[in-house]
């Protein structure tokens, strides 16, 4: 009986000691780490300042979206007022389409970074969890059950393929184990920034997860966040124009459908739902048509019917080079003008004048080109991210 109690001992005291050596090391690896980041982030800090010498206060944040003035310029004709917010993002990185997983850019301690187009720091609250063992995916998601209704916001799970060196998505039903899990939550989407309560719920799940299956967490400053969401939000609302013109009868009472169809097919739009969609060779969305009539009808029947309004739209943040993505569908609409015997209109349905398009073309090449300023390239990744 007294060597089993001198053997369960001496156990006892390897076990304390082996978990106290491995606490040491994570925490020297993850001193060593901040020290680089913070490093890194010294040297991008702009080195220029304000007049005055101090840095400007933000200016409180207000929903005002972008429309689209048809008054003169000098005519005393309100324009839309637009936040100035002045927090440039990191550039954005180029990222080839469909490309899910990346070979990762691995740090000196083994443990590779959290690729950029699901970690993007200036858009996302990530958390990363490193266990002391392996947990099994369909564990975590279960736990995560718990708190995931607080959560309204996207959220990316990745596991780390220790192997491979690569991050890869986490699917609820994932049959494997991770060690390395890094969770991104989306502070700004179409909806507006994530609330403060969203992200304390979210920092408050992961680090309950760190604490059941025994892990080290790396957590961010919410107060900071929270803040950058709100900025972040109030810009991406002063560029957020969504263009919407219409082709209405001028001639006749209806525009003709079965005239309608072929110049559809012509102009090589495919159809999606209730929509005609023109687009880019890489798939990428350009402009959208939506047919009208005086009774609802499926989109596949429109040579079928006689329609009374065509609709187009164009999501400028969401499309590239957006003064040619507009000159596409005005030369499409003016076509469909011609052919059926209809006129262009605007968005209230009056005609549109040549200086309203010129109006309409100036103010997309500003808003793009103010998004480019901050780092969102439209039509990007980060772009179809915050304008979802």
């Amino acid at each position: 009986m007294k060597d089993l109690q001198i053997a369960l001992i001496v156990f006892g005291v390897v076990l304390v000691l082996a978990v106290w050596l491995y606490n040491r090391i994570q925490e020297k690896r993850f001193l060593a780490r901040k020290e680089r980041e913070a490093l890194a982030s010294a040297a991008a800090k702009p080195k220029t300042m304000p007049p005055g010498g101090e840095t400007a206060s933000p200016q409180p944040a207000r929903r005002i979206e972008p429309s689209l003035s048809t008054s003169p310029p000098g005519a005393g004709a309100p324009e839309p007022s637009f936040m100035e917010a002045d927090l440039p993002l990191e550039p954005e990185a180029a990222v080839p389409a469909g490309e899910v997983d990346l070979l990762l850019d691995v740090e000196e301690e083994g443990i590779p970074s959290v690729p950029a187009e699901w970690s993007d720091g200036s858009v996302d609250c990530l958390v990363r969890i490193e266990f002391v063992a392996p947990v099994p995916v369909q564990v975590l998601r279960e736990e995560h059950r718990d708190w995931s209704e607080r959560i309204d916001k996207p959220v990316q799970w990745l596991g780390l393929d220790e192997h491979s060196g690569h991050w890869h998505t986490l699917l609820p039903d994932d049959p494997g184990s991770v060690k390395h899990l890094a969770a991104a939550l989306q502070l700004v989407d179409r909806l507006g920034a994530v609330s403060a309560e969203t992200l304390a719920a979210f920092v408050e799940g992961m680090k309950r997860l760190a604490q059941r299956f025994v892990g080290r967490i790396e957590a961010p400053d919410t107060g900071a966040l929270f803040e950058r969401a709100q900025e972040l939000d109030a810009f991406c609302a002063s560029v957020d124009l969504q263009l919407t013109l219409h082709v209405l009868p001028k001639r006749t009472p209806h525009l003709s459908g079965a005239a309608l169809a072929p110049l559809i097919e012509r102009a090589g739009l495919r159809r999606e739902g209730e929509r005609f969609v023109a687009s880019n060779p890489d798939g990428s969305e350009v402009f959208a048509l939506i047919c009208r009539a005086s009774t609802t009808f499926p989109a596949d029947q429109v040579a079928a019917n006689e329609l009374t309004d065509l609709i187009f739209t164009l999501d400028v943040p969401r499309v590239a080079a957006g003064a040619q993505a507009f000159e596409r569908l005005l030369d499409f609409a003016r076509q469909c003008a011609t052919s059926l015997g209809g006129q262009l209109a605007d968005a209230h349905r009056k005609p549109l004048p040549e200086a309203t398009i010129a109006i309409i073309r100036s103010r997309i090449v500003e808003l793009q080109s103010r998004m480019a300023e901050r780092g969102i390239v439209p039509g990007g990744v980060r772009a179809l991210r915050l304008f979802a």
